[in-house]
Order: C-alpha cells, then sequence, then structure tokens
C-alpha cells in the first residue's frame, strides 16, 4: 500500500534559538512518510550549523541554502522542489501538535483539497491563547501555515515577493481554487509572537501600506478565476484595510499627522474598491461587535481617534478585565 507523502515546507533566517523546537516538534510526528524542506535564507548566526546536525539526525531533512531573499522568497525556492502529495508550512520559529499530520492526511485521503484547522499563540510572556478560525478564504485567516494543501493547488503558483503581508497575496486565491475545504476544531500550531523583531511586532507605516500592493496581486490573482468573486474581494479589502489596518495597525502609529495620512490611504483604496464597505456583510460577525468596528472605522477615517478608541479599543480592555 503506498503512504500519501507530505512535504513540509520551513524558512529559516537567523533564528537559531527556535529551531531545535521546531525542527523536534515536526520529528515528532505520528505519521511518518513526509519530506522537511528547510530553506535556510542566508542565515548569518548558528542556525546554518544546527541545520547540518539535523541533516545527519533524519535523512527526511533537506537543507536549501540560498541568498537572503525574505520569507516569501524561501517558500517559492522549496516550492520548486516540493515531492509530495499534500503541502504543509510551518515556520521556523514555531512548532506543531505530534498528531498534525495523521490528522489532517486523513481528511486529504477522504477527498478534501484543503484541511484548516486552529492554532494556539504565544505571547511574551509566554501565555497561550486559542484561535478558532473558519473555513472560508476569508474567515481561515491568511497565514499558510494552518492549513495543509494538496500540491497540485500551488502547481505555478507562488508567493509574491520583496514585500510585508506576501502571505495575504496568494493564500486566498488557493483557498478559492479549492472545491472541498475540510475544517478541524482543534489546535494543532503554535505561533510564537514573543520574537522582538518579528513582523508581528514590528511597527512601520511605511511598510504596512505593502498591503495595497499585495492586495492589488490577489485581486489580479482571482480575477482570473473561472468564476466571478467580487463580493470576496471586497470583502479582503474591508477585512485587511479596515479590520487589520485601520483597527488593528493604525493605533500603534503614534504621531498624529502620521496616523491621519496613512488612514486617509486606507480609506481611499477601500472606498474605491469597495464603496458600500460600511453595510457589507463579508464575514460572521454579531450585529452589535460589527456596528461597532464600522462605526470605529469611521470615525479613525475623519480623524475621531478618542471616538473610535471608545468603540473599538476599549470595549476590547474592558472585556479582557471581565466587564461585561
Amino acid at each position: 500500500m503506498a503512504f500519501a507523502k507530505v512535504s513540509i515546507i520551513v524558512p529559516i533566517y537567523n533564528i537559531e534559538k527556535y529551531i531545535t523546537r521546531c525542527l523536534d516538534s515536526i520529528l515528532a510526528q505520528t505519521y511518518p512518510h513526509y519530506e522537511v524542506l528547510v530553506v535556510d535564507d542566508g542565515s548569518t548566526d548558528q542556525s546554518g550549523v544546527l541545520l547540518d546536525k539535523y541533516v545527519q539526525k533524519d535523512k527526511r531533512i533537506k537543507v536549501i541554502r540560498k541568498t537572503n531573499g525574505g520569507q516569501a522568497s524561501a517558500r517559492n525556492a522549496a516550492l520548486q522542489k516540493v515531492s509530495g502529495d499534500y503541502i504543509l508550512m510551518v515556520d521556523g520559529d514555531d512548532s506543531i501538535s505530534a498528531d498534525l499530520l495523521e490528522n489532517c492526511v486523513a481528511k486529504l485521503n477522504e477527498g478534501a483539497d484543503i484541511v484548516v484547522f486552529d492554532y494556539r499563540t504565544v505571547n511574551k510572556k509566554g501565555q497561550q491563547q486559542y484561535v478558532s478560525v473558519g473555513p472560508s478564504a476569508i474567515s481561515a485567516g491568511t497565514a499558510p501555515w494552518n492549513k495543509m494543501y494538496q500540491a497540485s493547488l500551488w502547481k505555478a503558483t507562488f508567493f509574491p515577493e520583496g514585500c510585508w503581508y506576501e502571505d495575504l497575496g496568494v493564500v486566498p486565491y488557493i483557498m478559492l481554487r479549492a472545491k472541498h475545504i475540510c475544517k478541524i476544531d482543534e489546535a494543532f500550531y503554535i505561533y510564537d509572537q514573543s520574537r522582538e523583531n518579528s513582523q508581528t511586532n514590528t511597527v512601520n507605516a511605511t511598510r504596512y501600506k505593502d498591503i495595497l500592493q499585495v492586495l492589488a496581486h490577489l485581486k489580479q490573482q482571482v480575477e482570473t478565476l473561472p468564476n466571478v468573486h467580487t463580493a470576496f474581494v471586497q470583502g479582503m479589502y474591508l477585512e485587511q484595510l479596515g479590520y487589520v489596518m485601520t483597527l488593528s495597525k493604525s493605533q500603534f502609529i503614534l504621531e498624529k499627522k502620521e496616523r491621519r495620512a496613512f488612514l486617509q490611504v486606507m480609506q481611499t483604496e477601500l472606498e474605491k474598491v469597495c464603496p458600500n464597505w460600511f453595510h457589507l456583510r463579508h464575514r460572521s460577525e454579531s450585529i452589535v461587535m460589527k456596528s461597532l468596528r464600522r462605526r470605529a472605522i469611521k470615525a479613525y477615517f475623519r480623524g475621531h481617534f478618542l471616538l473610535g478608541d471608545m468603540l473599538y479599543v476599549w470595549p476590547k480592555k474592558l472585556k479582557k478585565m471581565g466587564v461585561r
């Protein structure tokens, strides 16, 4: 009996502190039929030395070495060399549960094109939080690592390089191409957000604007599909420019003039693609939460930061404190 093979892609760049945890979690898998394509993206620390030890330890691990080009470039290098039936992507500073492959392979063997699963985040204090996602191209999130894919979905498809938010440019497109998406309500992935220099923890208003280029790339990709996905594209623009950039990211831009200019750009692009964004229903959310978020976005766009905080930031803080 032939067993399906999984190609696990792991990009690495100067994360010697985390490599052992990541690769050990992969080698602990209860499903043994896989290859690990670790891409050393020009590391200058001891990452390469550690990888060589793992190659000697397990023949399923293969190292691809290249000059530094960023995470998208590293994943693309691996995508050109995969030999498995299925693909899983794991960031080198994260880890996975031992039964991830076993559970996901079972669903893919039954006919799923993509398996989506939940994950846990770890903050700087070591505290974990369970994150539940949905099964759609919007609700599943844009990260490539909480999903396992039929390898055929990635044929001749790559991440846009040279910008932030490269995942957004391709992952939703891959999901739209899938005919059968299966959701498993278990957290198989541990997403470590504790690194100071990780993209998640970096505030850079100029790089935030990369999202416009990536969204344009996604829109272009989606328009090549046989069916029309106007509602999906509008939903992604609202989700990313409204919910992510305006509500979440903009609050970290401390200089008010710079923040206003940034929000003006977000508003212009959102209204260009989705003029009816205030009333758009793009994902499941309560009527109260939807109203608060939309009104907060409108307040921020108008430069009313205190009002926006009252509508969006303060309720979240009160909820964390247990105040209803």
